[in-house]
């Protein structure tokens, strides 16, 4: 017995156990069951929806009636009188939706409407053909009209001026029309119109002024309503685009406390009592909705306008016992159909335009956060998403090469190039961060926190394995990534990225990204040196502080003319030699604005001392890049004619080294400069590439021999020979030839021997100012008294 007791005890918890499973399977299986039914169910309903005998019969049996219960209306000895007229409404909100689909059912509907009242079948037919009439007069222009587009949804302003006309103002014209034609001819008796068989006007005008605030303000209602019958997800849509037609200043607060004052007067308003001692509001008082739901109009945007508007109508045109004069009954309901008609325009229309100039507003500021061709977020939504986190990392892409693959394969490449980068390196982005376009040919990455050593080695990773493939060729220039973590707010971005560029050249050859926490001094001072000296040379330039000098160039038959050369000075007054300021200049894109200075200046000099150095001939350099202006051969006509200046008395030099690149430029420039009658000097003879190559493309009239191998004739026989070689090739060309940095009478005598021209060095004369040039008797009285 001790042994059978516990045996008994563990049946009976398995019977028990058993039970429950059973009875919760056949639980789960009911509920899988009834889920099972309602998917079908829905699924066959969202299956009929474009079929005639579906959805639109169905809605249309349901909704024309459940219109006609819910329109304000008055029973008057002489007829009704409706507040707000919504069975068209429905029909219409039924069209938009089902388009000509939806006519059976509104014929169907409108004849099981009217099959009870007396009067006959004939009553029956005689409104279905009535309304359908209406309905296909006013939809047939509406479809004519927004051709294809007439299943926009009614926020589109574009299609306002066709909705106006003929879904608002012509169904009110022809159903009150035809109502008093079908009532003129005796086929309807007078209690089952809308029109007073006695002849009030009064009567007829708050039928059609009911109908017209119905189309106005309730068709928005049921559309709505009936894109969410026919699929249940459009209210989640209808919400979101709610949120965004409001506001962004748009507080919780601000919306509950509107809501507040408007159900608080929507109260007062329609509140009645039979007390006739009791104190009414008058009906002027509607005038106060009116300030209300133009501040909805301009906060809360038009969907939320149209519905909140809709059903606020509603609500008092259902309570109208509470505000209406009752002595002068149809000439209140005149006033106050007419007030609401105007008040329902003007809410309408006001919210429209602002919830359109907010959206146009929102698509401007997004559109100027955003490059237009490239498409990714520009510097300016850089600025914006560094001031949204307290710390960031900034990554700098240089993309090397894609200036030349861009030349080589055209602009798209280019585009195509910067969108699938960009889309690559996303996959490792963290949510909030982004890619950033920046003019040229860099990216810029954001990413969250300032620590982001190991992010950056992920997507210096990334970079690595990135391919473009063009025309069946895989495209990977040279990328260099440079970062730094920042502070919100970063005040300096620019020059931040300036100096993330220079880090990003160096990762280009280093092959690894370059922080600029580490010890990146020199690089740093390098950027500093350069804005300075950009500084420098731009106030220069507007103050004329630039210092011109002249070496004297002597030829060995008497004759001698003057190179000028260029100095600048610093804030403490020393001066900077061009080997420093002039690759800066050439970088920032002053070389021509420094070059027509210097000439300039030199022939209003000329110009100035014209008596006491009547022949005085000058030297002035130009820039490759210079050269290649198309305006450069006018310029330097104008410049002489204002100073009235010879052109032999100018000598333009160029320098041979710099003309690799841009000789079919220069080729036409130094040609019609010679036409123009300047001498032109090709500078630095002997360094560059294809030096006689070149002689065969340039027309120039003087070589000037590079001082490098001036330097060590005397102990080179290489640069002594190449100094011959110069000498008999430009004697061949009948070319003067002027030898630089001559130091010693040694030098001045075996150049002479080789036929040298004309030399030039220390030994011959030194640099000195412009104006001591100038003899004594040739200096103006102020100068000299000076």
């Amino acid at each position: 017995m001790s042994q059978l007791a516990p045996r008994m005890v563990l049946w009976w918890d398995r019977i028990l156990l058993s039970l429950r499973f059973k009875t919760l399977k056949r639980r789960s299986e009911s509920r899988l069951s009834g889920y099972c039914v309602l998917m079908g169910i829905l699924k066959f309903w969202n299956n009929l929806r474009d079929r005639w005998w579906g959805q639109p019969i169905v809605l249309s049996l349901l909704l024309v009636p459940l219109a006609g219960w819910l329109s304000p209306r008055l029973m008057l000895p002489d007829g009704k009188v409706y507040l707000v007229y919504l069975p068209l409404v429905v029909c219409f909100s039924l069209l938009m939706v089902y388009d000509w689909r939806a006519m059976p059912g509104i014929a169907l509907a409108i004849l099981i409407r009217y099959s009870n009242r007396a009067g006959g079948s004939e009553v029956d037919v005689i409104m279905t053909l009535l309304y359908v009439g209406c309905l296909s007069i006013c939809w047939w222009g509406y479809r004519c009209q927004s051709q294809r587009h007439w299943c926009v949804g009614l926020t589109e302003l574009k299609l306002g001026k066709h909705r106006l006309i003929w879904l608002v103002l012509m169904p009110p014209v022809l159903f009150i029309f035809g109502l008093q034609l079908v009532i003129g001819l005796d086929l309807l008796p007078d209690e089952l119109g809308m029109l007073s068989g006695s002849g009030n006007h009064l009567h007829a005008l708050i039928n059609f002024q009911a109908i017209l605030i119905g189309c106005l303000s309730s068709m928005q209602l049921f559309y709505f309503v009936l894109r969410i019958i026919k699929n249940p997800k459009f209210a989640r849509v209808l919400l979101g685009r709610i949120r965004r037609e409001m506001a962004p200043s748009v507080k919780k607060s601000e919306l509950q406390l509107w809501v507040v004052v408007l159900l608080a007067l929507v109260v007062v308003l329609a509140y009645h009592t039979a007390d006739t001692n009791a104190m009414q509001v008058p009906d002027y008082s509607l005038t106060l909705l009116l300030p209300v739901m133009l501040y909805s109009a301009m906060r809360f945007g038009y969907l939320f306008n149209c519905i909140i508007w809709a059903a606020t109508l509603l609500v008092l045109f259902f309570n109208y016992p509470g505000y209406v004069q009752w002595d002068s009954l149809l000439h209140n309901l005149t006033m106050i159909s007419s007030m609401m008609l105007a008040f329902t325009l003007s809410i309408l229309l006001t919210s429209a335009v602002h919830t359109r100039q907010r959206m146009d507003h929102a698509k401007a500021q997004s559109a100027s956060l955003k490059d237009p061709v490239i498409g990714l977020p520009n510097l300016r939504a850089l600025k914006r998403d560094l001031a949204k986190v307290p710390r960031s990392t900034l990554c700098f892409l240089r993309i090397s090469e894609l200036d030349l693959l861009s030349r080589n394969y055209g602009m798209q490449l280019r585009i195509r190039f910067k969108q699938k980068l960009a889309s690559s390196l996303r996959t490792v982005l963290e949510e909030g961060e982004d890619v950033y376009h920046l003019p040229g040919y860099d990216l810029v990455l954001r990413l969250n926190g300032s620590d982001g050593e190991a992010r950056v080695a992920k997507i210096h990773s990334t970079l690595e394995k990135f391919r473009l493939v063009w025309n069946g060729l895989p495209i990977h220039p040279p990328l260099g990534i440079s970062y730094c973590g920042v502070y919100s707010e970063v005040e300096h971005l620019h020059l931040l990225l300036g100096e993330l560029s220079s880090l990003a050249e160096m990762s280009l050859t280093s092959g690894r990204p370059e922080n600029v926490q580490n010890d990146h001094h020199v690089v740093q001072d390098e950027i500093k040196r350069k804005v300075a000296l950009l500084h420098w040379v731009q106030r220069s330039l507007d103050n004329d502080g630039f210092m011109l000098m002249a070496q004297p160039i002597v030829g060995v038959r008497g004759d001698s003319y003057h190179e000028i050369l260029l100095r600048m000075l610093d804030d403490e007054g020393n001066v900077i030699p061009p080997n420093e300021f002039l690759p800066v200049v050439h970088e920032f894109g002053l070389a021509y604005q420094l070059d027509m200075w210097v000439l300039r200046q030199t022939l209003q000099f000329m110009e100035l001392y014209r008596e006491g150095m009547p022949s005085a001939r000058f030297a002035v350099n130009l820039s490759p890049s210079s050269l290649c202006r198309p305006s450069l051969c006018q310029d330097v006509r104008d410049a002489l004619r204002q100073y009235q200046i010879e052109p032999y008395q100018l000598v333009l030099e160029v320098t041979e080294s710099h003309l690799v690149q841009d000789v079919k430029y220069a080729k036409n420039s130094l040609k019609e400069l010679r036409q123009l009658g300047c001498r032109i000097a090709l500078d630095d003879f002997g360094t560059g590439y294809a030096t006689y190559d070149r002689l065969k493309e340039l027309h120039v009239d003087i070589l000037k021999i590079d001082g490098s191998f001036v330097q060590d004739m005397l102990t080179s026989k290489v640069d002594y020979q190449i100094i011959a070689s110069i000498c008999k090739v430009a004697l061949m060309r009948r070319l003067s030839i002027v030898a630089e940095y001559v130091e010693s009478p040694e030098q001045r005598d075996a150049l002479k021997s080789l036929g040298v021209d004309y030399m030039q060095g220390y030994f011959i004369g030194k640099p000195q100012l412009l104006a001591s040039l100038v003899p004594m008797e040739a200096q103006p009285e102020d100068e000299e008294s000076d």
